[in-house]
Order: C-alpha cells, then structure tokens, then sequence
C-alpha cells in the first residue's frame, strides 16, 4: 500500500486530489475525494476514454499518460504522468502563468502557446468536457519553450459519445469549446496587449519561469 495522507497535494481539483508518487518522481496519483458528488462518474468517463486513446494516440505531449491503479492509505489511486518543468519544478496552470503577464512580449508567449494547444487538440482529435485555464499546464521543456498539457475534465460526457468516434463531430465540439475557453476574461486581458500601443516593451517580460521571482 501506498501512504499518501501525509504528502501535500500537488494540486486539488472540485472532485480529485493529486499527490506526487513516492516511489516514482516521474508520476502522480489522483484520488477521489468527493465521490458523492460526481467524482467516481468523472473517473470513470475519463478513464473509458482513455482507453480509447491509448489503441489510437501517437503524441502524448499534450496530455499525460495513464497507468492504472494502485492502492493507497487514501482508497483507490490512479497513476499518471506527473507534469514538471525540464529543470524539475512543478509547471504552472495556464491560470497562473496568466496572471504573470504584464507586457505585451508576455501577450505574444501567451499567444503562441495557445496556438500549440488548439493545433495539438485538433491534429489528435483530443475530446474534453470544457477547457479552462485552470486545467492546463505550462510544461517548459527548456528556458525558452513551453508546452500546454491538459490535466483535467479530458473526455466526454455525452450518453452517446459522438465526438470521441467522429471526427467531424469531433471539429465541431472542439470549435464549440475552443470559442467559450478563448472568452475567458484572463486570457482575453492578456491578448489585448500586444494591440495596446501604449503599454511599453520591457527587459522584465516573462521567460516561461515556472514562478514569478
């Protein structure tokens, strides 16, 4: 058995826990603690798609990999690929990186990286619930690249799964989502600034650090 009651979470979700795994720094374990309220329906949809994924996808880079179940002092753990920076620091969400951007250099970053997610998501017709800011990571792979990862809310939800099966229901459920994610009033904020012509250049923009010094 797994002892994970005295570990910080690395992260705590609206029905999981995410622990880092003790005898393994390149993986993590989810737990569920709010079962009662949708938390075993979450894993199970996510994990019936991931077995989906796992017959099909070839490009991993964008969402972590699952590995199945362990036992843990907590109940039932499920292992994935932990997500760090290449100097092994944990990655920021795209949330946090956000509210790190103060220059219009940061809006062209910000800009770019969000371009790597949409692209990823529709060359593997990668299906989620919703895309938030909250639930993406900012994986630099070194001091000048960076890499989004979606962590969280990844399948569908629907009785008959269409867009899992489909591409062209597919497109469309990606377009639909990708619409409400890029409204977000944080990224919207953002963006704005590469057009604000009387926000200055700086030598203090963001170098993808995984935090603000």
């Amino acid at each position: 058995m797994i002892h994970l009651s005295e570990l910080t979470p690395l992260g705590t979700g609206r029905h999981r826990k995410c622990y880092p795994h003790p005898d393994d720094a390149q993986r993590c374990i989810k737990i569920v603690y709010n079962s009662g309220h949708g938390g075993d329906k979450e894993t199970r949809r996510e994990l019936k798609y991931y077995a989906q994924l796992s017959r099909r996808l070839k490009d991993w880079s964008g969402i972590p990999r699952y590995y199945g179940t362990v036992e843990t002092d907590c109940g039932t753990g499920y292992v994935y690929d932990v997500i760090t920076d290449f100097d092994g620091k944990p990655s920021v969400t795209l949330t946090e990186f956000v509210e790190q951007c103060r220059y219009p250099e940061d809006a062209k970053v910000l800009r770019h990286m969000l371009k790597v997610l949409k692209r990823y998501l529709h060359n593997n017709r990668i299906v989620t619930m919703t895309l938030k800011p909250q639930n993406i990571l900012c994986r630099r792979i070194s001091e000048s690249e960076v890499v989004p990862v979606v962590c969280d809310n990844i399948g569908e939800g629907t009785l008959i799964p269409l867009a899992t099966w489909s591409g062209w229901f597919c497109r469309r459920k990606l377009a639909r989502s990708w619409e409400r994610f890029i409204a977000h009033k944080e990224l919207a904020a953002v963006l704005d600034m590469e057009s604000d012509a009387h926000l200055p250049a700086s030598g203090n923009a963001l170098s993808l650090s995984s935090r603000q010094a």
